[in-house]
């Protein structure tokens, strides 16, 4: 009788999976996956390559022993298993098919051992994220793996053991039509990298352009690591649960037509007797039109209150209906608010279906970096029509460390990527996202929609050859910009920079223009001026006062924007202190603003939440600032640095800026403001970072590339170079990289104890579809702290960071301290 040879056990080893139905149900699934860049024949490949190690018998005896032990919880995957037996060493999985590609290709090295690398870097890769080419002192990484010994990876054995199926399949897959596949995807990048005049370029724009091709294809590497992990993770999820595969089998392909009707419905219902609500019509009409055109970079220049989000909605679905993609992804600044977005859409086009299989949102990653066998089968994938998620989450699926995120990057691809608030992009990564971008939509079939009232200059950064999006006038949706901005004046703007204000004058403006026009917002830079302003205002008699943070969890934000409209709507006097959270994508309007002195982009922001829908002829906005010393900026160089460029078109004296009732919302002025921000910004646009035991000064953009400062790069090598995982080490998109935290919210609370309840694992992974609407993302400080005093329990089997009772408020969220019976939930 022939040996079963076990991939995977569930139900404690009563159920087992053979490696030869993982390998061909993985080969598959990233066959399919890695289509979408014209790569069918690699993705399959790297299905079959992937755990072909798990024919050794070192596996197989701690597979079984996995089985024999049904108490033990073990990662089946776990490439770094310490083997029982004395000297036995770790047992490697992962090597073996890497290995096997690469003696099978390397003798294409001289031409192209780009194809054989790529390769075997997603087969080894696919249990740590991309391994380092070259780490950062210069040692062979990727050459020293390929070079690991037999007693080690155990291929010899592997290739006697393997099914004589499987290995056929390997053989024919190891022809050709692979070689003129990759060979094919290869060329198109190199090619299109090198179309400039070089005989025309400065030597530093000459390393730049130089650099762009090696970039893009450590994308492409990615990408095939992407699919392997998808279609990895998505197999054994469906052996470990079959609700899951029955969930799978019920999503389906999007059925666009179906969607598109669902929202021309709810579009047909607006008024059109409100001029404002012509406007937001026409706009949407453009978008419609507009989604018919081939794939490719469109932006969406709208004032604040012009109706972006079903508009871009509409351009998404027409245009995935004309082009038959994959899904919709709205990717929304991290600092903003998916939650009203996302319920705005899923009220719209999920009508009936189970919750999440239209529209899903990612806020966070709950799951910790450290992935165990049951996180990597819980963690989620963007396999929705319609996805939410942040600007953060996006540029870790590209960029970021480990599995997690990764594994999400092929989804990008045959999408309409709509970036909301593009002028929120954060600067160091302007230059990756840019050259991603365009990896994404000329090799992977996505468009991509850039939508703002203030559009940031992508399309000309200061130095285009490190890499920015081929924008031109005919890729702005709109016919006429200027038009439209004037079309949409709804506020005047009042400039008291010259004149600093301590706190209680401002309390006192506040208080002033919520009797006057009924409702004042009040947004500030830094949270210790929103609790200083929120206890002054608070005292007010007669004056409702809000209060919205980033440390309130999205259902409890939810909840008190919906009291707010609610007290708008009644006529009630109202004042809401906010952080910057507000400025980007809530649709709610105030008959007055107030906003801390910052980029012109975010003073234009706050005032799309003033007299929004035209309910009086004009809104007041008041930009001001706070004595010296009184708001320390350091840790938001973002807004410090924007502030600094709008302080400069001040200084400029342009007259617009110190006017009273001027308007500020100008497509000229907010270019200039751009140009001033980028200039400033230039450096800072490569993502500077030290490396390697010398403290090397270096940048990401070059390390993902040619990575020629590096002490073991060898010229005219055509291999990549890059240290992946050490770049991805350093990656951090935001300033602080933060952690999602489950807190005791209303329903959150029933989610903790069903999470610590529970074993069964599509449960499991339907609670923590859920549970994105009870985290918040805390800080590292502030994290610390919490650990420290107690605050946060562990939950065993996932690693999942739980609140703890007493630590939530109900009017500011998550708290430093311990968290009193005073507190009063304002709604």
């Amino acid at each position: 009788m022939m040996q079963q040879f076990i991939a995977h056990i569930a139900e404690g080893g009563k159920r087992k999976q053979s490696v030869r139905e993982h390998l061909v149900a993985v080969s598959k699934l990233a066959g399919e996956f890695a289509a979408k860049a014209g790569l069918a024949q690699a993705g399959r490949l790297s299905g079959f390559l992937h755990d072909f190690g798990k024919y050794s018998g070192a596996f197989q005896d701690y597979i079984r022993q996995c089985a024999k032990n049904s108490t033990r919880t073990a990662d089946q995957d776990n490439d770094e298993y310490q083997y029982s037996a004395p000297g036995k060493g770790k047992i490697d999985h992962s090597t073996a098919g890497a290995q096997l590609v690469w003696e099978r290709f390397r003798r294409y090295a001289l031409k192209s051992p780009h194809y054989a690398q790529m390769l075997a870097l997603a087969v080894c890769s696919h249990h740590s994220g991309l391994i380092n080419c070259l780490d950062q002192d210069g040692e062979e990484v990727f050459r020293k793996r390929m070079r690991k010994e037999d007693a080690k990876t155990h291929l010899a054995e592997c290739r006697t053991s393997v099914d004589a199926d499987v290995l056929e399949e390997i053989r024919v897959l190891m022809q050709k039509p692979l070689l003129l596949e990759m060979r094919e995807r290869i060329a198109a990048i190199t090619r299109r990298q090198g179309e400039a005049d070089s005989g025309r370029l400065s030597d530093d724009e000459k390393y730049d352009h130089a650099n762009a091709a090696p970039f893009t294809l450590g994308l492409l590497a990615r990408f095939l690591l992407s699919c392997l992990l998808d279609a990895d993770r998505i197999d054994s999820a469906e052996f470990e649960n079959k609700d899951y595969a029955a969930l799978r089998s019920r999503l389906g392909p999007p059925d666009w037509p179906l969607l598109i009707s669902r929202l021309e419905q709810k579009l047909a219902g607006f008024s059109g007797a409100n001029p404002l609500a012509g406007i937001r019509s026409g706009i949407a009409d453009h978008c419609a039109a507009r989604g018919e055109a081939g794939n490719g970079i469109f932006t969406l220049t709208v004032p604040t209150g012009g109706g972006k989000t079903l508009s871009s909605l509409r351009f998404a679905l027409a245009h995935a209906r004309r082009h038959t993609l994959d899904r919709v992804i709205y990717v929304i600044p991290y600092t903003t608010i998916i939650d009203q977005n996302a319920a705005e859409v899923r009220a719209i086009l999920e009508q009936g279906e189970e919750p999440g299989t239209v529209v899903l949102e990612q806020h966070s990653n709950l799951l910790p970096d450290k992935e165990s066998w049951q996180n990597k089968l819980l963690a989620s994938n963007w396999d929705s029509p319609i996805v939410f998620t942040t600007m953060v989450q996006f540029l870790e699926s590209l960029f970021g460390a480990g599995t997690r995120s990764a594994r999400r990057m092929h989804t990008l691809a045959r999408s309409v990527l709509i970036f909301d608030e593009i002028q929120t992009l954060p600067p160091t990564c302007a230059h990756m996202f840019c050259n991603a971008v365009n990896f994404l939509v000329h090799d992977c079939g996505s468009t991509a929609l850039l939508c703002t009232a203030t559009q940031p200059l992508l399309g000309s950064l200061p130095s285009p050859y490190k890499g920015q999006l081929p924008l031109t006038p005919e890729s702005e949706i709109m016919p006429d910009v200027p038009g439209l901005f004037q079309q949409l004046r709804r506020v005047t703007f009042h400039n008291h920079c010259l004149t600093p204000m301590d706190g209680q004058a401002i309390a006192e403006l506040a208080r002033n223009e919520a009797r006057d026009s009924g409702s004042c917002l009040v947004v500030v830079n830094t949270k210790k001026w929103a609790d200083r302003l929120y206890r002054l205002c608070a005292k007010e008699d007669g004056t409702r006062v809000f209060y919205l943070s980033t440390l309130l969890c999205p259902a409890h934000r939810l909840k008190i924007l919906d009291c707010l409209e609610h007290a708008l709507d009644a006529g009630e006097r109202v004042i809401c202190i906010s952080t910057q959270l507000i400025e980007c994508g809530v649709d709610i309007s105030f008959g007055s603003a107030i906003r801390f002195a910052a980029g012109l982009d975010s003073i234009l922001q706050t005032a799309g939440r003033c007299n929004r829908h035209g309910e009086r002829p004009n809104g007041r906005v008041h930009i001001v600032i706070v004595p010296e010393g009184e708001e320390n900026l350091d840790s938001l160089p973002a807004i410090r640095d924007g502030k600094r460029s709008f302080f400069r078109l001040m200084r400029e004296g342009n007259p617009l800026l110190l006017t009273p009732g001027a308007d500020l919302n100008q497509p000229d002025l907010i270019r200039r403001y751009f140009a001033y921000y980028f200039y400033k910004q230039a450096e800072n646009m490569r993502y500077p970072v030290c490396v390697g035991n010398s403290g090397r000064k270096e940048s990401l953009l070059r390390l993902l590339g040619r990575n020629d400062r590096n002490p073991g790069f060898k010229p005219g090598v055509k291999l990549l170079q890059q240290p992946f995982a050490g770049a991805a080490a350093l990656f951090r998109p935001i300033d602080a990289p933060t952690q999602g935290v489950l807190v005791p919210y209303e329903r959150g609370r029933e989610i903790i104890a069903e999470l610590a309840s529970t074993s069964g694992l599509y449960k499991k992974k339907d609670l923590l579809r859920e549970a994105q609407r009870y985290t918040v993302n805390v800080y590292p400080n502030m994290l610390d702290k919490l650990c420290r005093n107690n605050a946060i329990t562990v939950l065993s089997a996932t690693g999942l960071l739980c609140l703890n009772e007493g630590w939530y408020s109900a009017d500011a969220g998550v708290c430093a301290e311990p968290v009193g019976e005073t507190a009063v939930n304002l709604c």
